[in-house]
């Protein structure tokens, strides 16, 4: 029997806020703590571990003490590097572990190379920015493996496939292009659990292992990642949940208020939850009878939270608007859409060739950046988007 643990998208260093950071990685302690007790064969970290190439001081100790605890086991751990791991200088951390013996590091970016172990066959395909990691994979050369069919054979890719693609929103992958004949295809990238067997490849989406931004807390409530085991030729696989803490979340409509209003409105939410040791997730949308909406005493509110216990407090305002400052343009339509093709039409851009990449770069212009979303994370996903209409390395 072989026992394995299953981890993505750790994004160590992610949070900027000190009680959400703090808790991402106390997660992964805890995460590795499991897998030791758990006594599982081996780790593998399938992409994201850092939330960039060059992560804080603070969050390499955290790694580099818990890697040593599970070398200290016996315990390999494999990982590759995922689209924030990656950089594009080639320098990156997950090098460092590697050349210390931390870990070992299998991405692959040309042709696939196998870590034949004991009891299990290893590879990986270096996940990169932008869906290119699924043009090496369409294209990458798998060695043969038929003088491994007694082994557990593994592979580790970082990258979207169309069955768990979030609603065909990001260029994903077709699961007939990925290399054949492994045994368990260890997924990372999408923050979604997925464990589906297509067309007899078992693929695995452990979710994050802490989520990543208010959206996620909020859907998600906690991470987890994946135990393994594979017994007689069989692939048994279980989601072990993380949860340190508790969520809430409080939705407050500010619909017609006065900003005073709301603040008071929120405080009286507040008081009648308990909130006690929670992470309390705000969500304040409508528009305002007048007044900014940084007139909302959001500091009075966050102390009140912190008397009353709360672990910490997050809010997002993304659907709060103020009827006075509310800008009012004069046009022809009343679509969105139709509206952004008038301007472009008056600015003499649609008419020539750059038109339809233009209207898809505004649409990338509409994403929103989530509570507790770094700067760095919110460019990546911006950029993601935009590289799908367009090679911008082909116009620098």
């Amino acid at each position: 029997m072989v026992k394995f643990a299953h981890l993505a998208d750790c994004h160590l260093g992610g949070w900027k806020i000190p009680e959400m950071s703090h808790l991402n990685s106390k997660t992964f302690e805890v995460t590795i703590d499991s897998c030791i007790n758990q006594k599982v064969d081996f780790v593998l970290i399938a992409g994201d571990f850092f939330d960039t190439a060059m992560p804080p001081i603070d969050v390499l100790k955290i790694a580099a003490t818990k890697l040593r605890q599970l070398k200290e086991h016996n315990i390999p751990c494999y990982l590759i590097p995922g689209s924030h791991d990656y950089s594009a200088s080639g320098k990156t951390f997950l090098d460092v572990l590697h050349n210390a013996g931390l870990c070992i590091n299998v991405g692959s970016k040309d042709e696939l190379e196998v870590h034949d172990e004991e009891n299990v066959l290893v590879a990986g395909i270096a996940g990169l920015k932008t869906q290119r990691d699924q043009e090496i994979i369409r294209k990458i050369k798998t060695p043969s493996l038929e003088q491994y069919k007694d082994k557990l054979k593994v592979i580790m890719l970082h990258t979207t496939i169309d069955e768990n693609s979030g609603g065909g929103l990001i260029e994903s992958l077709d699961t007939d292009d990925m290399p054949a004949g492994f045994d368990y295809y260890a997924m990372g990238h999408i923050h979604q659990p997925f464990n589906q067997k297509i067309n007899g490849k078992l693929i695995v989406f452990p979710g994050p292992l802490f989520p990543n931004n208010f959206s996620e807390v909020e859907e998600l409530g906690s991470g987890g990642f994946v135990i393994a085991t594979y017994k007689n030729g069989k692939i048994s696989v279980e989601r072990q949940e993380i949860k340190l803490k508790d969520t809430l979340l409080i939705e407050a409509d500010a619909s017609g208020q006065t900003p005073e209003m709301v603040t008071s409105y929120i405080l009286g939410l507040i008081k009648r939850e308990n909130i006690d040791g929670k992470i309390v997730l705000l969500r304040v949308s409508g528009t305002l009878s007048k007044g900014k909406t940084s007139d909302i005493d959001f500091t009075l509110i966050g102390q009140e939270a912190e008397k009353l216990g709360r672990y910490v407090l997050l809010k997002n305002i993304s659907s709060l608007e103020s009827h006075e400052y509310k800008v009012k343009v004069k046009v022809r339509s009343d679509n969105v859409e139709e509206i952004e093709k008038e301007i472009m039409e008056e600015q003499k851009v649609v008419e020539n060739e750059f038109g339809d990449i233009f209207q898809s770069l505004v649409k990338c212009l509409d994403l929103e950046k989530y509570e507790g979303e770094t700067a760095t994370t919110f460019e990546n996903r911006v950029l993601d988007e935009a590289y799908k209409y367009v090679d911008l390395d082909a116009l620098k």
